[in-house]
C-alpha cells in the first residue's frame, strides 16, 4: 500500500489542474447538475401493531332520581369604559400617528464549509408616519430606519443604501401607499429597501469569480482575501386590500370586525449577497461569487388584531420563479437541467403590542415589536413524471430579524 501514497497527491494534483482550465459554466453546470440528479435516501419508518387490549367503557351509574338544581351565577357588573382610543386632535378627515422608535437589526445569510459570511447588526433609530387625508388617499407607512444618515439609493434602481466602505451603515426604507376609492377594496403599493454591510472571509485561498477569468479559471488568483460588498435586500407589491371594516383607515383605532384585513397582488423581490453554488448543504467552495437574487409571484398579507391594549401580528409572503445571477450574463439558471426551475419564498412576521400611556388627546403609546423573515430560493421539478415523487433541492437561504421599542403619537 506504500505505492498510494506517492500517487495519490499526483492525482490529486492533475485533477486540480485539470479544474483550473475549466470554464466557471463547466465546473458550475456539473456541480448542479450531479447534485439535482441525487436521489435522496428515504428512510421507511417501521409499523407498529397497537397490541393493547381496549377495555369497555364503564356504564355510567343509574340515576338514582335525585335531581340536582344548580345555584344561578350572578351577572357581573359592566366596567365603565373610557372614551375609545386613540384621542385625536384633528377630527376624522385628518388623521395621524407619528412613531418614533429605537431597536436592533440583524441579517444572518446563508454559511458555507470554507467561506464565512457576515452581515453587519445594528442599533438603529427610525421614525414612522401613518395618515389618513379625507376619503381619498392612505399613507398606510412611510417609514425610515438607519444607524447613520445614508439613505437607501445604489446605481441599481434605488434597490437599497450605499453604506460606505468604512463606516458600516444600515437602511431600511418603507413605503405603502393605499387609495381608498371603493369602500372594502383598496388599491395599495408596497415598497421596502433594506442594506447591510457584508464581509465573506475564506478559511483557505478560494478564486472571486469575475468575468475576466470565467472563461479559464486556471487564470484565477486564489486569496484569502475578504470579499467586502453592500449586500441588498428589496421588495415591491402591487395589489388590493380587503377590509370589510367600517372605517378601513391606515392610522390606528379600535376595530370593529373579526375578519381580518388581507393583501394579494403581485410581488416582486431582489437582493446581493456574496455566494458560492450550494446544492442542499453540498457547497462548490472553490469558488465565490457576487451573487444577485430575483424573483417574481404571487404576493399575500394579513393584519390580525391590533389597537389599543391589544397585541398585533402583521404577516406578509411572496411565492414564485426565482434567478441565481453569477455574473453579468451568466446564471444558475441556465446551468441547470432542462427539467429544472428555481422557485423562491419570502415572508416577514411582525408581533407588537400598543400600550396607551397617555389616554386623553393626543393618545401616546409605547409599542414593543419583534420582526422575522427572510427568504429562500430553491430547484424544482417543472414536470413530474407518472409516479414520481415532487423534488425539491434548497440553493440558497437567508434570515432577517429585528427588536423595537417605540412611542406612538396619534394626532
Amino acid at each position: 500500500m506504500r505505492w498510494l501514497v506517492f500517487l495519490l497527491p499526483l492525482l490529486a494534483a492533475s485533477f486540480t489542474a485539470k479544474a483550473f482550465a475549466q470554464s466557471v459554466d463547466d465546473v458550475v453546470r456539473e456541480h448542479v447538475s450531479e447534485e439535482l440528479e441525487k436521489k435522496p435516501k428515504r428512510e421507511e419508518k417501521p409499523k407498529h401493531e397497537d397490541k393493547t387490549e381496549r377495555k369497555p367503557a364503564k356504564k355510567p351509574a343509574a340515576d338514582s332520581g335525585t335531581k340536582l338544581e344548580a345555584e344561578p351565577v350572578p351577572e357581573p357588573e359592566p366596567v365603565p369604559q373610557g372614551p375609545p382610543l386613540p384621542q385625536r386632535i384633528f377630527g376624522d378627515n385628518w388623521r395621524f400617528d407619528i412613531q418614533f422608535g429605537v431597536g436592533y437589526r440583524g441579517w444572518f445569510p446563508q454559511q458555507y464549509p470554507l467561506v464565512r459570511v457576515q452581515a453587519g447588526s445594528y442599533y438603529i433609530w427610525n421614525i414612522d408616519l401613518k395618515a389618513k387625508l379625507f376619503k381619498f388617499l392612505s399613507l398606510r407607512r412611510g417609514y425610515y430606519e438607519s444607524n447613520g444618515f445614508s439613505g437607501p439609493r445604489t446605481e441599481e434602481a434605488a434597490v437599497a443604501a450605499q453604506v460606505g466602505s468604512y463606516v458600516p451603515k444600515a437602511a431600511w426604507l418603507l413605503g405603502v401607499i393605499g387609495f381608498p376609492l371603493f369602500k372594502i377594496w383598496e388599491p395599495i403599493i408596497r415598497y421596502e429597501a433594506r442594506a447591510f454591510h457584508t464581509e465573506a472571509d475564506p478559511e483557505r485561498p478560494v478564486c472571486v469569480v469575475t468575468p475576466d477569468v470565467a472563461d479559464d479559471l486556471s487564470l484565477c488568483d486564489r486569496s484569502r482575501n475578504p470579499l467586502r460588498m453592500t449586500s441588498s435586500f428589496e421588495t415591491l407589491v402591487i395589489g388590493v386590500r380587503y377590509d370589510k371594516s367600517k372605517d378601513p383607515s391606515a392610522v390606528l383605532a379600535q376595530r370593529d370586525t373579526k375578519f381580518p384585513p388581507i393583501t394579494f397582488g403581485i410581488g416582486l423581490m431582489q437582493y446581493r449577497k456574496p455566494y458560492q453554488v450550494t446544492i442542499n448543504n453540498n457547497t462548490l467552495d472553490d469558488l465565490l461569487f457576487d451573487g444577485r437574487f430575483r424573483g417574481a409571484g404571487l404576493a399575500g398579507g394579513i393584519e390580525i388584531a391590533g389597537g389599543p391594549d391589544k397585541f398585533h401580528v402583521n404577516a406578509d409572503v411572496q411565492v414564485g420563479l426565482g434567478e441565481v445571477k453569477l455574473l453579468q450574463g451568466l446564471t444558475l439558471n441556465s446551468l441547470a437541467p432542462e427539467d429544472w426551475l428555481i422557485g423562491y419564498v419570502q415572508g416577514n412576521v411582525t408581533v407588537g403590542y400598543h400600550w396607551p400611556i397617555w389616554r386623553a388627546a393626543p393618545t401616546l403609546m409605547f409599542v414593543p415589536q419583534v420582526t422575522a423573515g427572510g427568504a429562500s430560493f430553491f430547484f424544482f421539478k417543472a414536470v413530474q413524471k407518472e409516479g414520481e415523487e415532487a423534488d425539491a433541492a434548497t440553493a440558497n437561504w437567508d434570515f432577517l430579524w429585528s427588536v423595537n421599542a417605540a412611542l406612538v403619537l396619534s394626532l
